[in-house]
């Protein structure tokens, strides 16, 4: 069965890496792309979705342009450039041309709610990016969380603590409040929402002497694309030193990989889920009730799936199928 996929992104490093194996998998169609601010500015996101669609020789996916600033108070205040290089390409996003596409007229949240109510439950959305603009549109059409297939986040963290703040994923901790009402939006999905975070994704590791190598002397558009990108995107994990040395994630692929039911994800138990948006030390936390039987029900907890479990083989097989 073939997943139509709309997929929601900030426009980094990790984030090409996953659009470029959705474009080339044979059972995955991409309906369309909306481009949010997070590791760069939106306009900037939207551009390098742009050049990618053009190098991949996809002009007729639609890029729309999606939230340009956060929609509550945030404990991070800046974009990841320092990971993902001033342009989110590494440095390297000037090499490659947008061709003659540009984003489209609708706003990307008006194209969300469009697509749930043209398509009810035929599409797959999944974010990889902060959650303002799916806040929005949420909070805009609310029948939006009745009219996907599925929903699949790349984000959060229960387990294992944060990656931009102690105890915060970056998508999340850059926007607290839209994750906290994405979480709690009411989602009526075929099975409940699907968080890929930072407990899954920080052990699907890839390899400079083995992903990266292969990117560089890759003779494919995908392999020369990435390749400068990943150098830059490894170099920042070798230097913070969050993964064995030589090694680094790449989070949003896997999330998109689950998203398009790749056999990557394989313990994700149920869990009333919310999002600490209070402004103390945990402020960004995902936070699971994982306690066997809850006392009671507690309001802004809704039930999502949390990745637990992860088999790396067939990420790792995703990034060498593009090189």
């Amino acid at each position: 069965m073939t997943r139509r996929l709309v997929i929601d992104t900030d426009g980094g490093v990790d984030d090409a890496v996953a659009l470029w194996w959705a474009l080339g998998a044979p059972d995955v169609e991409v309906v369309a792309l909306v481009a949010t601010w997070g590791n760069v500015d939106r306009d900037q996101a939207a551009a390098n979705l742009c050049r990618l669609l053009h190098a991949a020789g996809r002009p007729e996916i639609p890029v729309a342009l999606g939230a340009a600033d956060h929609v509550g108070p945030t404990p991070l205040t800046t974009t990841a450039t320092h990971v993902h290089g001033v342009d989110g390409l590494g440095g390297g996003a000037h090499r490659w041309s947008t061709g003659a596409i540009v984003p489209v007229a609708e706003p990307g949240t008006e194209l969300l709610a469009r697509l749930a109510a043209e398509q009810p439950g035929q599409l797959d959305l999944v974010t990889i990016g902060p959650l303002s603009t799916l806040a929005r549109a949420l909070e805009a059409e609310p029948a939006l969380a009745a009219g996907y297939r599925s929903l699949t986040v790349m984000g959060g963290s229960v387990l294992a603590g944060g990656n931009a703040l102690p105890l915060a994923e970056a998508n999340v901790g850059h926007d607290p409040l839209a994750a906290a009402r994405v979480v709690d939006g009411g989602w009526r999905t075929e099975q409940p929402p699907l968080l890929v975070g930072l407990d899954v994704t920080m052990q699907a590791l890839l390899s400079a002497d083995d992903e990266l190598a292969a990117a560089r002397s890759s003779a494919t558009v995908a392999g020369r694309f990435l390749a400068e990108a990943l150098a830059g995107y490894a170099a920042f994990y070798d230097s913070v030193a969050q993964t064995p040395p030589g090694t680094f994630p790449c989070h949003d692929l896997l999330a998109v990989l689950a998203a398009a039911e790749v056999p990557v994800i394989t313990d994700a138990p149920t869990y009333p889920l919310a999002v600490d948006t209070g402004g103390s030390a945990a402020w960004g936390t995902t936070v699971a009730d994982r306690r066997p039987v809850p006392e009671s029900a507690t309001p802004g907890f809704a039930p999502w799936r949390v990745a637990l479990g992860v088999d790396p083989a067939p990420f790792r097989h995703a990034v060498r199928s593009l090189l």
